[in-house]
């Protein structure tokens, strides 16, 4: 039986067309919960972003690996966290020099400030959407604080992306480097060793769940260490093709609320205790197309 379900948000759980979580797929995770089955968004996104994509929805939200798991939430508490090297993020600052079409943008998470490194303001200001949109401003170097999340900001396609991170992984091994969305070629920055499946199984063993209870849902390359480490994982039907051959079972499209319709089914399964229906090899998006045809 699944005990916890990790989904992935923009473009899994809610559509990146509207970012939010519908009260479909709200009301799917309160019956989970109710099930006994335990809930986390398992997003690349800061706490701060998550109470508005669910409409300060707080029960969804016990639960959470944020910043590609590097913050990890049980019961409303920060339980763990993974910072980032200020010496190796100003290093990746510098081997950006002489770009100007990349740019290392830290986030404090604590306050929701963020700052772009040594981008030029007038830069900033042209390219602010939708690059920038979030940033408070330029720094001239990384600050003398702690730093969960940062990323580079690449302003060009994705082709440009994969060059970008080439140069970053050659001057910086002690991160990963991994693109978080489908839409535009920004690049997540992580500690070498720590993603979104390696946080998921810590938040399991600290549940007292082995990786055979976790179901989880994604899309993008930075799902990808999810869906290769838990058998029970699942991609929608909108995901980029190295996410679909690296999940097990398939489901519809975001935007059709397939995972709602999947949570749905993990919490009258668990309830019942019989197979999920993608289990069994059924079409698990049929229920989002018997509900768009109401």
């Amino acid at each position: 039986m699944i005990k916890l379900i990790l989904s992935d948000l923009d473009n899994t759980l809610a559509w990146a067309g509207e970012h939010v979580v519908t009260p479909h797929a709200r009301e799917a995770i309160h019956a989970a919960q109710a099930a006994g089955v335990h809930f986390a968004p398992a997003t690349g996104r800061a706490p701060s972003a998550l109470p508005w994509m669910f409409d300060n929805d707080e029960t969804c939200l016990t639960t959470v690996l944020a910043d590609n798991g590097q913050l990890i939430y049980q019961d409303g508490k920060l339980v763990h966290e993974v910072t980032l090297d200020l010496g190796v993020l100003r290093r990746c600052a510098r081997s950006l020099d002489g770009m100007d079409d990349a740019w290392l943008v830290v986030d404090y998470v604590d306050t929701g400030e963020q700052y772009a490194v040594r981008t030029p303001a007038d830069y900033l200001e042209k390219h602010r959407v939708p690059y920038f949109f979030a940033v408070t401003g330029a720094v001239d170097e990384v600050p003398d604080r702690p730093v969960v999340k940062a990323n580079v900001r690449v302003v060009g396609d994705f082709v440009r992306g994969r060059e970008v991170r080439a140069v970053l992984k050659e001057a910086c091994p002690e991160f990963d480097f991994v693109f978080p969305m489908q839409e535009r070629p920004h690049i997540d920055i992580l500690p070498a060793g720590w993603d979104k499946g390696v946080a998921g199984e810590w938040l399991a063993r600290n549940l007292g769940l082995s990786n055979d209870e976790v179901c989880c849902f994604g899309d993008a390359e930075n799902d990808l260490p999810l869906l290769t480490r838990f058998k029970n994982s699942v991609a929608v039907a909108n995901a980029t093709p190295v996410a679909a051959k690296a999940a097990r079972w398939h489901i519809g499209r975001a935007d059709q609320d397939a995972v709602a319709d999947a949570i749905f089914d993990i919490a009258r399964s668990t309830a019942a205790g019989e197979m999920l229906s993608f289990m069994r090899g059924e079409d698990a998006a049929s229920a989002s197309d018997k509900r768009s045809s109401r």
